[in-house]
């Protein structure tokens, strides 16, 4: 997992889809919902789709479990982006605390696997720390044909 997006920076292109999210479990259904429905509206390749949805849902269990559980009321800001044919997903919260991603989590285990499944799916991924206060929680997919 890279740390920061370094010579990424932000991208140019849209954003399809924005919201404040309370870090409750429910934040989770609404996420998936979200971004199924953005990508269905916006043309994107179906398989491309389920794995972003399946990648939110675990990047926003980890602010849900580890921010909202430890500082309730809190929100997470959940923004879905279009740069050409990519599809950038990124979960904004509060907490400045970085995640620390397990090589290969154990196989009894019920919990790190969220990452390391971003880490398997996702073009590229990372972390990065915000100006003012929190971190953000990023990954990006080709999601639609190559623009010629």
């Amino acid at each position: 997992m890279r740390r920061d997006r370094g010579e990424l920076s932000r991208p140019s292109g849209r954003v399809l889809f924005s919201a404040r999210l309370p870090a409750r479990p429910e934040a989770v259904e609404v996420a998936r919902h979200q971004i199924r429905d953005m990508l269905r509206l916006h043309g994107a390749d179906r398989v491309a789709a389920d794995d972003a949805e399946l990648l939110a849902s675990e990047v926003v269990t980890n602010g849900v479990v580890h921010v909202g559980a430890n500082q309730p009321g809190t929100e997470l800001v959940f923004s879905l982006m279009r740069d050409g044919d990519r599809l950038l997903v990124e979960v904004h919260d509060p907490s400045r605390e970085l995640p620390c991603p397990r090589e290969r989590p154990g196989e009894l285990r019920e919990s790190g696997w969220g990452l390391f499944m971003v880490g398997m799916v996702a073009a590229d991924h990372g972390v990065h720390l915000t100006e003012n206060k929190g971190k953000v929680i990023w990954f990006e997919l080709p999601a639609w044909p190559r623009e010629r």
